[in-house]
């Protein structure tokens, strides 16, 4: 049973520590990218090279917003496309030298918050905190499989 006081102090503590994450979520090499464009840059970043039907299925957004969000990283120099020379409408992305270098310092400074979260807990209790935060995840996301 979940009662209003649990409620009150998950809210609480949900505030503050909000603060921090908010920190993943603008990067120091470039303040002025949005929350979508990092997740882009990472995404490519990761994989190296993607077709854009993919980028939006990783992204979870529709090919529309997911051209929009390469357009504006194409003029920013952060990623370049790539067309398919037997079939023009598969279009590949892959970062620039500026893109990686901005996509890698993302990924650490994310990287180093989550260390410093993670040095808070036990080793026990860091197993036990992302296996709840899994369950949320999974639960949120529809994935009902224990």
């Amino acid at each position: 049973m979940v009662t209003k006081e649990n409620v009150d102090r998950f809210l609480e503590t949900w505030n503050k520590i909000t603060r921090v994450f908010a920190a993943m979520e603008c990067c120091r090499e470039d303040p002025g990218l949005t929350k979508l464009e990092l997740l882009a840059l990472s995404v490519i970043c990761n994989r190296k090279e993607l077709i854009m039907r993919q980028l939006a299925g990783h992204l979870g957004v529709s090919m529309s917003t997911a051209t929009v969000v390469v357009d504006k990283l194409v003029e920013k120099g952060l990623v370049k496309r790539k067309r398919n020379h037997g079939d023009r409408r598969v279009v590949k992305v892959k970062l620039t030298g500026k893109g990686e270098k901005i996509a890698v310092s993302f990924q650490r400074q994310k990287a180093e918050i989550i260390k410093q979260v993670m040095e808070l807990l036990s080793q026990e209790e860091q197993e036990n905190f992302i296996s709840i935060l899994k369950k949320i995840s999974d639960a949120l996301n529809g994935d009902k499989r224990k």
